[in-house]
């Protein structure tokens, strides 16, 4: 090996695995945050859109009423409620969805608090170790 690279070893080895430790720790717990809140967000969304679609087919009954009292042939009036109906479906399903969104965002953010309790202390020990005292083997702080 040449004179010119550099051998990482000893304290230095140690405080750049504390680092990329630590900054593992807040990656996950960053991420499982923006998980949870994206989630979230797609569930309003969601709703939102297929409120407007509930609309769409309360205005197509009225289109339905309509038609029945000025004499519109039976089958365009059936048409109008059978499209209704299946706008119908599509906002019940779009709410199930939205329910599951929201259910998968609970389960990010408690996620995120529970990596916290599990590991939020050593990432704490770990970023605040006093200089001269190296840390115990990543192995050492992992769930057996």
């Amino acid at each position: 090996m040449s004179d010119l690279v550099p051998v990482i070893g000893g304290a230095l080895q140690k405080t750049g695995s504390v680092i990329v430790g630590a900054v593992r720790f807040g990656i996950v717990v960053a991420q499982l945050t923006a998980a949870s809140s994206t989630m979230a967000g797609l569930s309003n969304q969601v709703r939102s859109t297929f409120k407007y679609v509930e609309g769409c087919a309360d205005s197509v009954d009225r289109l339905s009423d309509l038609a029945a009292a000025k004499a519109v042939d039976q089958s365009t009036i059936n048409e109008h409620r059978e499209a209704a109906t299946v706008m119908r479906t599509c906002h019940e399903e779009a709410e199930a969805m939205a329910v599951e969104c929201e259910e998968m965002s609970t389960l990010f953010h408690e996620t995120a608090d529970g990596h916290i309790a599990d590991y939020g202390a050593v990432a704490d020990a770990a970023n605040n170790m006093p200089d001269g005292i190296d840390m115990a083997d990543r192995e050492f702080y992992s769930h057996p």
